[in-house]
């Protein structure tokens, strides 16, 4: 059992080396156990173990090197220690830091601390936070404190600033609110994130509110895809209306360039009958046909001109019921919405041969009024009046359904007598 500073000098360096890398693993432990937050009790363990181990090395250097004199009587005691002793010493030491060392990852996996806590929330990619009662800040994670430095330009440290940041956010902040988004800001970066926040309350009863913010920018750049979709197929349906409204325009010029050469064959034949008549003073054999057609041609320039052809199908209806013997008396003019001088139209119609048919009518009154917000159409007629009140049938249930599809409504009145009422929203202005 030899002692310390007895031994020989290689065996004494040996043990000093062994002793300061434990003294190194010592300390290296007290600075892990400090990241991964251990407990109180293992930090002062391995804080005793670091300076037992320095003190050691200290004593058993000053021993060896000041035997000789009387100051260092106590270092000498230390250094009298036996060999093996200090190899037990040191040998435990390291063992124990490293068999800490070895089972501390695995201790931490079943328990949590709030280390552990908030390197979980800084992790997601929602920015969260929590605020007591009184408005103070209680836990952020990294991507909360980025999204509102982008808001403020500054730390987050009470929730009173977050709502103020918020509600700037309609002025010149580099964040904007979108308008047609429930809270919902677009930041600079171009990502979109929706705010939403809760009360959350503990058992114990302390209450906490609770600030989110959600990434939602692949929501948000599919939906301005999908207005951009829209605006395009509206421009796509007014185009493919405007066409349609072409085709018709054009196949009821055709028909009327039909109808006037038709006209000016009738006319040009009656005439050439007329001058062989006065040549030849004698009718040749197709002269009675020729100035039958030409009596007609006209009669039809007569009607033309009795019913003006601004308006060729009010024009034609006015005719018709000129042929008929029933008198129209229209006041008011047609509306200058397509569909709805279409509707008024078919009404009048309608009204004409269900007078004449079922009330021996001669008079039909009609009344056109335009306003800002539609137009109107009422009807009433002299015939009998109905006996009881009218179910739309046939034509009127036909008229019912077009005027239903434009946004309309159609009243038929039968008491004292008939009327019927039809009525066309105003057209909405198309957006460029």
């Amino acid at each position: 059992m030899m002692a310390f500073y007895l031994a020989p000098a290689a065996e004494q360096s040996a043990l000093m080396a062994f002793l300061f890398l434990a003294l190194i693993l010592s300390v290296f432990s007290v600075f892990a156990f400090l990241d991964k937050g251990a407990g109180k009790g293992k930090l002062m363990v391995n804080a005793g173990v670091s300076a037992l181990l320095l003190l050691l090395i200290l004593c058993l250097h000053e021993g060896v090197l000041g035997k000789e004199t009387v100051k260092v009587n106590a270092f000498i005691l230390v250094s009298a220690v036996p060999v093996w002793v200090l190899w037990c010493v040191g040998v435990l030491s390291t063992a124990g830091l490293l068999c800490q060392d070895i089972l501390l990852p695995f201790g931490k996996k079943q328990s949590l601390g709030l280390g552990s806590i908030k390197q979980a929330m800084d992790t997601l990619p929602s920015g969260i936070c929590y605020f007591t009662s009184s408005g103070s800040l209680k836990l952020c994670n990294l991507q909360m404190y980025r999204l509102f430095q982008a808001l403020a330009q500054r730390d987050l440290q009470h929730f009173d600033e977050l709502r103020q940041a918020l509600a700037s956010c309609d002025g010149e902040s580099p964040v904007q609110r979108l308008p047609e988004e429930n809270q919902t800001y677009l930041f600079p970066d171009g990502t979109a994130w929706r705010y939403s926040q809760t009360e959350v309350t503990l058992p114990d009863g302390t209450a906490f509110t609770q600030a989110v913010f959600s990434d939602v920018t692949e929501l948000y750049e599919k939906g301005q895809k999908l207005k951009e979709q829209t605006r395009q197929l509206e421009a796509f349906s007014r185009d493919l209306k405007a066409l349609s409204d072409n085709a018709l325009t054009l196949a009821r010029e055709t028909e009327v360039l039909s109808a006037k050469t038709k006209l000016h064959d009738q006319m040009g034949a009656g005439i050439t009958a007329m001058r062989q008549i006065l040549l030849q003073e004698q009718a040749p054999p197709d002269a009675g046909e020729s100035l039958r057609l030409f009596q007609k041609a006209v009669h039809a320039l007569k009607s033309d001109s009795k019913f003006p052809l601004e308006h060729e199908e009010l024009g034609e209806f006015l005719q018709d019921a000129d042929t008929i013997g029933v008198k129209v008396t229209l006041t008011g003019e047609l509306p200058m919405q397509e569909d709805a001088s279409r509707l008024f139209l078919l009404a009048l119609r309608e009204s004409l041969t269900n007078s004449v048919r079922h009330a021996g009518a001669t008079e039909l009154t009609a009344a056109i009024t335009c306003q800002k917000g539609g137009a109107s159409l009422r009807i009433t007629n002299n015939g009998a009046s109905p006996r009881r009140e009218i179910t739309p049938k046939g034509g009127l249930l036909n008229l019912r359904r077009q005027v239903v599809n434009l946004g309309g409504s159609m009243e038929i009145g039968w008491s004292p007598k008939f009327t019927l009422t039809v009525t066309i929203p105003a057209e909405k202005e198309e957006t460029p």
